[in-house]
This record gives structure tokens, C-alpha cells and sequence, in this order.
């Protein structure tokens, strides 16, 4: 299975085209609707209803389409540095003890040391090529919020050209906290407009729609029940 590609800008992403592209789509409809000149009141109105509904659901999937790329992305990132104790699913309980053990170990012992001491640990892992040691080294140091480390290592020993600040400006975007322009454009596309004042006024020409057809029943109903009391009741001289 292939990683996660990194996001590309607002401009090239799928989803924030899609959300741009559905917002046109929603204009040119209210557009139509309001100068269709034979429609009714209502009938302009739940023709531009249907069109925002159908706009803001655009709008809901291109948003979280774009979240979870995002949140694929930066989870297939994490994974690249190696932390925790790294147990394989399939390893028997006895190899799960020894592994870890071995990493309860370099981590105790890293967490237990200053900056520079878990910089060295980890320089003498990779030296050694001692995944326990690497694992607790990195542990600690991402625990600690040590990035400058992270940085180097990711330089070192990563292909993934800007790791940190990518995983960083991930982190920021998903929890909504990023100032990048590219990101806040790609809110600003997903973010709906205000609804339309048919929109707003539709449950009032329902109810009025409504209350019409009910006072027509009434009246039509008066006027059966008179019609068939007439029927019954013959005017004088009718039959003479």
C-alpha cells in the first residue's frame, strides 16, 4: 500500500476545488431560481433551499475528505520515527517480555538523563544500531518536547524532506490553529455562506401555505354541508 502523498497547496487540492467548485454550483442555482418568474414565493424558496442544503453537504464532505488526508498523512509521518517499544503483533509472550524490558530500560534511563545526555544515547544507538536504545532515546526526547532533536534525526536518518515542520504544520491544521495562508484559504473555501433570506423565510410561507389550504378545507366543507342541507330542505312551490 502506498503512504499517504504529502498535501499539496489549496489551490491543487481535490477537495478544496470540489468545495469551491460546489459553491458555484449553489449561486448559479439560487441564480436560476430567482428569476424564474412563473414560480411561486414558495416555490422559490424551497428551490434555493434544496440548492443550500445541498451546497453545505458539499461542503461537509470536502471538509472531511481534506481532515482525513491530513490525518493520514501526519499518522504515516509519526510512524516514521520509531517510539515506543515497538513489540511486533505476531512475537511469542516470551519475546514480548525481553523486548519490553529492553525498552522499559533505555527509556528509564533516558528520561532520566538531560538534553544532551539523551542526544548522545541516541547518536550511540544508532552507532550500535540498537533499535531498544533508539526506541527509548526517541521516547524520551519526544516526551520531553525536545524537536531540535527530532530535526536532526529526521534530517539524518529520514528521506522526507522538512519532517518536523510538516508533522507541525499537520498537528496545527487538524486542531484548527494553524495561521498558514494555505491552510486558512482552505477553511475559508469550506466554509459555507450565510443562508439565503429564502432560506430564512420558508417555514413562514410554509405555515402561510398551510393555513390557506386548511381555511380552503373549512370553506369547502361549509359549503358541502350547506349544499346538502338545501337539497333536503326544497323551497316552497317547487313541486307545485
Amino acid at each position: 500500500m502506498m503512504p499517504p502523498k504529502p498535501m499539496p497547496t489549496h489551490d491543487q487540492d481535490p477537495d478544496v476545488t470540489a468545495a469551491r467548485e460546489a459553491q458555484t454550483a449553489y449561486l448559479a442555482a439560487v441564480q436560476t431560481a430567482r428569476s424564474e418568474y412563473r414560480l411561486s414565493d414558495l416555490a422559490k424558496a424551497e428551490a434555493v433551499d434544496a440548492a443550500y442544503t445541498t451546497y453545505v453537504t458539499a461542503l461537509q464532505t470536502a471538509w472531511d475528505g481534506l481532515t482525513e488526508r491530513r490525518r493520514a498523512r501526519l499518522e504515516h509521518l509519526e510512524q516514521l520515527v520509531p517510539i515506543g517499544p515497538g513489540i511486533p503483533a505476531d512475537a511469542t509472550p516470551a519475546d514480548r517480555a525481553v523486548l519490553m524490558t529492553a525498552f522499559r530500560a533505555a527509556f528509564d534511563k533516558a528520561n532520566s538523563t538531560d538534553r544532551p545526555g539523551r542526544v548522545r544515547m541516541l547518536q550511540d544507538a544508532e552507532r550500535w544500531d540498537d533499535d531498544a536504545a533508539r526506541r527509548g532515546a526517541l521516547t524520551a526526547i519526544v516526551d520531553n518536547s525536545e524537536w531540535h532533536a527530532i530535526r536532526d534525526w529526521a534530517n539524518q536518518h529520514l528521506t522526507t524532506a522538512g519532517y518536523l515542520e510538516e508533522v507541525t504544520e499537520l498537528r496545527a491544521a487538524l486542531a484548527g490553529t494553524s495561521t498558514k495562508p494555505d491552510h486558512r484559504l482552505a477553511v475559508q473555501a469550506c466554509r459555507a455562506v450565510r443562508p439565503p433570506q429564502e432560506v430564512q423565510a420558508l417555514p413562514q410561507l410554509i405555515r402561510l401555505r398551510d393555513a390557506r389550504e386548511t381555511e380552503g378545507q373549512r370553506t369547502s366543507a361549509a359549503a358541502r354541508t350547506h349544499s346538502v342541507a338545501h337539497s333536503r330542505f326544497p323551497q316552497p312551490g317547487r313541486f307545485a
